[in-house]
Formats: structure tokens, C-alpha cells, sequence
């Protein structure tokens, strides 16, 4: 620095000073270029914001959103008609019930009614009805001392032949002595499933020179041959005023019927059914099994007098299933 001239070193100087200034222009000149977008930007976001142009633009799309196929697709969900068929399917439905309803009328069946041995009394002969047994309490003979309150002499029986105390055709008739009482059962047994429900009805008129005639219908659920276990409906006093009654019994189940002449079976000791082959006859199912009702009706005079008689037919037995 020694070695330069004065000029020279005014000329550096010069030199330097020209260097600053020119720096510092194109310093404020960056600056100001750099200051100018800043302002301008928000001038141009400005008019560009409002511009109405943009929402024009959206309006013709909404537009073509509607003309697009989505109506059309409305229309498509109609056709959609399948809808029709689901209600085909209820129409079945409709007859389901009914299938328903059909299996409800078998289980209430009108009571069975099952035919007795000779029920209208047919073919009688003296003491000898026809496909019934008759039993009697008798205490007279004759020749014996008659107690008119107390004894009881047998009874005589036979067809009606008065036509006023027929009730159908050909009727039974009970009677006895003059001034005595009788006391009779008249009974019949028949086969039915165990456990069914079983009643018994007859038809009776009766005639007294004096009083009335007691008279009933009964049932034996397990079939004895009598009536001394019967089951006894309600007890009617009857003379020729009362016309036709109908003697009815209560409904009992028939039990079981175990013939007591056959040998019990028995199985030998060991013969356990394992469910094992071999054991196929132990696995059937077994078999229906057997009852015995018997049928019963009664009579006698409330009191002795010179003509007491009672008369009785259109016997029925009415039988329900086992449930």
C-alpha cells in the first residue's frame, strides 16, 4: 500500500465507492422487486375471488347431474317388479293356515258310537234277552210269607205288548207278582281299546198302578260281568206320566283287561334286554292294549202295589279314543 501513489490509491478509492453504490442499487432493487409480487398477489386474489365466472361454471354441471342416469335409475328400481313374485310366496303362505287348521279338526271328533248286541231288544223270549244277562235280588219264593215292604221276588221278563209302551218296535218289559217289589240288573260286556272314554244311554218308560219305578244306567270300567262295581248315573223316579226318559251313565275309562285264566308269562332270569342284537323282539313297540266295560241298567218299584213295570230299548254305547 506504501508503494501506490496518491492517485492511484484516490483511484481505488473511487473505485470502491462506485463498487457500494452499485451494490447498494441492485440491493434496493431486489428489494423492491421482491416487495412488488407481495402486493400484487393480493390485488390479483382479490378480482379473482369474486369472480362470478366460477359459479357459472358450477351451474351447468348441476345441471348435467340431473340429466344423468340417476332418474333413469329411479325407473330402474321399479322394474324391480320381483317384488310382485315375494307376493306369490304369501298366497302359499295363505294356504299354510289352512293346512294348519285342517289338522285341528281330526282331534275333536264327534264321540264313536259303537254298536251293542241286540241294542233294540229284538227276538225276546221269556226270561231270555238275547245278547244280555240279567241279575235279581230275591229273597221270595213262592209259598214263602210275603212282607210286601221287604220282599223281593224275581222278576219276569218279555216284549212289551201294549203299543203305548213300545218306545222303538220291539221293547223290553220288567215285572213281578201282584203286591211285591223286584229288584233286577240287566247287563252286557263288551271289548274296547284300554283308556278309552266309554258311556252308556237307554231309553225307559214305565207304568205303575200306584207310585213310580226307580230306574238308572251304570257302567263298569273294568268289565267284571256285573254291576256291583257299576259306575251309576243320576236315578230317575218314572210312572206312565213321564213318557220316554233317557238314562244315561257317566263317561269312565276303561281299564285294562287281565283274563285271569291265562298263566302270567315270566322271563328267565338273566334276560335283560342290553339293546344289543339279538334283543329285537324286547325293543318292539308294544302292542294296544285291551279293555272290558260292561254296561249296566236297573229297576225297581218304589213300591209294592198290584202292577209295576218298566220298560226299556234303543240301548248305546258311545266310546272316545284313548288320548
Amino acid at each position: 500500500m506504501n508503494a501506490l501513489t496518491r492517485t492511484q490509491k484516490l483511484f481505488l478509492i473511487v473505485l470502491a465507492v462506485i463498487d457500494v453504490t452499485v451494490i447498494a442499487v441492485m440491493g434496493s432493487v431486489v428489494l423492491a422487486s421482491s416487495r412488488a409480487p407481495v402486493q400484487i398477489a393480493p390485488t390479483q386474489t382479490a378480482p379473482v375471488l369474486p369472480s362470478a365466472t366460477l359459479p357459472a361454471t358450477w351451474t351447468p354441471t348441476p345441471t348435467t347431474t340431473p340429466i344423468a342416469t340417476l332418474p333413469s335409475r329411479a325407473t330402474n328400481t321399479p322394474p324391480p317388479s320381483p317384488t310382485a313374485y315375494p307376493t306369490h310366496t304369501a298366497i302359499p303362505s295363505t294356504i299354510t293356515p289352512t293346512l294348519t287348521i285342517a289338522p285341528t279338526a281330526p282331534p275333536p271328533p264327534p264321540p264313536l258310537p259303537v254298536r251293542l248286541e241286540n241294542p233294540d231288544f229284538d227276538n225276546l223270549l221269556p226270561n231270555r234277552i238275547p245278547g244280555w244277562t240279567w241279575d235279581a235280588y230275591v229273597n221270595y219264593r213262592s209259598g214263602d210269607v210275603a212282607d210286601p215292604q221287604n220282599s223281593y221276588a224275581e222278576p219276569y221278563f218279555e216284549a212289551a205288548d201294549d203299543a203305548e209302551r213300545q218306545i222303538q218296535g220291539s221293547t223290553l218289559k220288567v215285572e213281578t207278582v201282584r203286591w211285591l217289589k223286584f229288584r233286577t240288573w240287566v247287563h252286557q260286556t263288551v271289548t274296547v281299546n284300554a283308556g278309552s272314554q266309554v258311556q252308556f244311554q237307554i231309553q225307559a218308560k214305565a207304568f205303575s198302578s200306584l207310585d213310580s219305578l226307580i230306574v238308572k244306567a251304570g257302567i263298569d270300567p273294568a268289565g267284571s260281568g256285573n254291576c256291583f262295581n257299576a259306575v251309576w248315573g243320576p236315578e230317575q223316579r218314572i210312572n206312565q206320566d213321564s213318557g220316554t226318559v233317557q238314562l244315561t251313565s257317566p263317561f269312565v275309562t276303561a281299564l285294562p283287561y287281565i283274563d285271569p285264566n291265562r298263566p302270567a308269562v315270566e322271563k328267565p332270569p338273566g334276560d335283560v334286554d342290553t339293546g344289543e342284537p339279538g334283543n329285537e323282539e324286547e325293543a318292539r313297540a308294544p302292542e294296544v292294549q285291551l279293555g272290558r266295560v260292561t254296561v249296566c241298567f236297573f229297576a225297581e218299584p218304589s213300591y209294592p202295589h198290584v202292577n209295576n213295570a218298566a220298560f226299556f230299548d234303543a240301548a248305546q254305547i258311545t266310546v272316545r279314543p284313548p288320548r
